[in-house]
């Protein structure tokens, strides 16, 4: 296995830079966005963001595609021939398109199935993948005869894909974690031998009731629009895929970090130096496992979704809230705490949502430590605490902890 080769990282690092001094000639020749700049090192690349490279998206793909074509033949099911077109489920309201080849595809497949099933030239896996919607991305795997792969759209509807799944009865099973969850609570009759979540953050209330329920240890996928950026080694700890794509951080703070990505492995659509909103906590030391590709302790969740508060008593700079701190003070709360929203709903307004059913003392206990936590950082919101049911909500990704207002231009904010 390449992984193995990759046992340094010196040696990681030098199988990069040969890869990413590919891919910047590549791009030069074949892309009007570098092509632009000149025969420049990779190093003057520009970071580049999602609006970019929508706005611009003939200009980063061999093809020449614009995105309103791209966009038009997608809805209509084509895609140019050789080629595949996705996009996004689009969590912020901005969906992304992708364009990638058909050997990309094939790439993207040896991948990810190297890391997530190492038994596969030894058995024929029967794998469940649910995701929002379908994608030819997939096909590949049906196409190399390696494994037999369905996929289910939440779309349908859970109990519809529930009986589909029970009927197909996977051995491994891929998908957002509100669904293996709602399978799990609902008694659905499979027995896969690995399963893997990925498209939303995993939250330890979700972890559990899956792992108890199957009893197997949860996988993680991490995986965007932008490519396979990690997956979990036995122990349960994400890697990221440094074997197709070179990252770049910005620090966040407390080990909290926000990558910019290059992946080396894609030709037809240039990703390189791209601005991923995600928020990562790097481990801070190796993992158990022996791999020498960057490990990830936690998952945290969307620099969109960081609170922005005004500090208590004066006015001066926001206050950066990252996601993990809600949700650490609320899950940290009671016990019996098993779902939640936390949501910035003003300047200076956040509402803690809580299930009706969780008895009064939880609850209030729950704010109490949740004001305890953002008093601690200096600022003091107006928390509501709100009691409603929480249903599953198929037509969007979950996220407990979520900014829905959006700071003054400048970061001062008033109190």
């Amino acid at each position: 296995m390449l992984a193995a080769l990759l046992s340094s990282r010196e040696r990681i690092d030098c199988w990069q830079t040969n890869r990413i001094e590919n891919l910047r000639r590549h791009a030069i020749a074949n892309t009007d966005f570098y092509r632009r700049l000149g025969d420049i090192p990779f190093k003057a690349f520009p970071v580049v963001e999602k609006s970019m490279m929508m706005a611009q998206f003939e200009a980063f793909n061999m093809l020449g595609l614009t995105a309103s074509d791209g966009w038009q033949q997608f809805e209509i099911g084509q895609s140019p021939p050789g080629y595949d077109l996705g996009c996004s489920t689009g969590t912020s309201g901005n969906r992304g398109l992708y364009l990638v080849s058909d050997r990309e595809r094939f790439v993207w497949l040896g991948t990810i199935v190297a890391k997530a099933l190492p038994d596969v030239l030894r058995r024929r896996h029967r794998v469940a993948v649910i995701l929002p919607r379908a994608s030819r991305l997939y096909d590949a795997a049906n196409e190399s005869r390696l494994l037999k792969l369905r996929f289910f759209e939440l779309t349908a509807g859970l109990h519809v894909i529930a009986e589909q799944i029970s009927g197909f009865q996977p051995t491994v099973v891929v998908g957002p974690p509100k669904a293996l969850r709602w399978m799990a609570q609902n008694g659905i009759a499979i027995t896969p031998e690995r399963m893997f979540s990925g498209g939303e953050v995993l939250d330890s209330v979700d972890r559990t009731v899956i792992e108890h329920s199957f009893n197997l240890k949860l996988g993680q996928i991490y995986m965007a629009t932008e490519g396979l950026f990690g997956v979990s080694c036995e122990y349960g700890v994400v890697h990221l895929a440094e074997d197709a794509v070179h990252f770049e951080f910005e620090p966040v703070g407390d080990r909290l970090v926000s990558p910019t990505v290059t992946d080396f492995t894609r030709r037809t659509q240039v990703m390189a130096c791209y601005r991923m909103n995600d928020l990562l906590r790097l481990a801070d030391k190796p993992c158990r496992c022996g791999s020498a590709f960057l490990a990830v302790e936690e998952i945290v969740g969307r620099r969109d979704d960081c609170f922005e508060l005004p500090p208590r008593g004066t006015v001066g700079k926001a206050i950066t809230v990252t996601p993990d701190i809600p949700r650490n003070a609320v899950l940290d709360a009671d016990r019996r705490i098993d779902d939640f929203r936390v949501l910035q709903t003003g300047s200076n307004a956040v509402d803690l949502v809580l299930n009706s059913n969780l008895p009064d003392d939880a609850a209030n206990a729950a704010k109490q430590s949740l004001t305890s936590a953002l008093l601690k950082l200096g600022a003091a919101p107006d928390i509501t605490l709100r009691r409603e049911p929480l249903p599953v909500d198929i037509t969007a990704k979950l996220r407990r902890v979520e900014q829905r207002w959006r700071p003054h231009a400048g970061g001062e904010l008033p109190n």
